[in-house]
């Protein structure tokens, strides 16, 4: 991938998400202007920081499929592979995820849409298909917890506590995925108490990345998320490690149901953490 590919990567990588979300059951935002600067910047992000797992294919002059893969310490991530819609099926796919999977090395994850093509397409390059449940609805805020011992954090002041917790929980830091959440906008809550520690990264639907030592201590960050969500919130990626996270969701009045996978391959044992409690971010694992 080069700089001036993004834009077009951007909107393969759109209409192929869009497309796919009508035909399998989620709902995708209206093209404007911010969510293509967002899914630009996204792009940029991972670009800037993992060129070798940057790519894109390229048909008759035309951008038609997009991957990207990051590494942070031992940890490989698939953070986006689209196609376009008139060219899936023709192994446009497979050589994207082939070229990104260059970068792997050990252990690595993905969070899985429920598309059957793509679930077919990871499980064939030996992910594990982890199945997850997802929740959404607005919460009633009369249930909300009146206190929980949470503090907003600092993406600058509280980046050791982080990223200790982060390195024990998913065998890696977040790294420079830290800072892409702060120039989003995104807040950070931590918790540190006798019941455990954690942090919680909010957006507008909820839940950006989770990490926590303890599901109580994972629980009370999940409800100040849910505190902050300014949008239906939607959690997605709830494995049957994270039941903590599904009895929030249920006593928040969240409706559950099945969701997308998590995929998991780890050639070497012990290189990814336990992952639980934790919350996976879509975008950078």
């Amino acid at each position: 991938m080069r700089d001036e590919d993004v834009a077009a990567a951007q909107l393969t990588a759109y209409h192929s998400l869009r497309d796919a979300g009508l035909a399998y059951g989620w709902e995708t935002p209206e093209l404007d202007d911010a969510v293509r600067e967002r899914g630009q910047r996204r792009i940029r992000h991972a670009a800037r920081h993992d060129p070798e797992g940057a790519f894109v294919a390229v048909r008759g002059g035309d951008i038609v499929g997009v991957s990207l893969a990051t590494r942070r310490g031992p940890l490989w991530f698939l953070s986006l592979l689209a196609v376009a819609t008139d060219v899936q099926s023709q192994g446009v796919g497979r050589r994207l995820l082939d070229a990104s999977l260059a970068t792997f090395d050990d252990a690595g994850t993905l969070c899985a849409s429920s598309d059957p093509k793509a679930l077919r397409r990871y499980r064939r390059a030996g992910f594990e298909l982890v199945p997850a449940y997802a929740a959404e609805g607005t919460v009633d805020r009369a249930l909300l917890p009146s206190s929980n011992r949470v503090r907003e954090g600092s993406f600058l002041d509280d980046r050791d506590f982080v990223e200790e917790i982060a390195a024990a929980q998913r065998g890696a830091p977040h790294g420079p995925d830290l800072d892409f959440f702060a120039a989003s906008g995104n807040r950070m809550f931590v918790t540190d108490s006798a019941h455990g520690r954690g942090y919680v990264v909010t957006g507008p639907h909820g839940v950006s990345v989770l990490g926590a030592t303890t599901p109580q201590a994972a629980a009370a960050l999940l409800w100040a998320a849910l505190a902050e969500a300014t949008k239906p919130v939607d959690l997605s990626w709830l494995s049957r490690d994270q039941q903590w996270a599904i009895d929030v969701a249920l006593d928040a009045r969240l409706s559950v149901k099945p969701g997308g996978s998590r995929c998991v391959r780890e050639e070497r044992p012990h290189r990814l953490g336990p992952m639980a409690p934790y919350l996976p971010s879509g975008l950078w694992g």
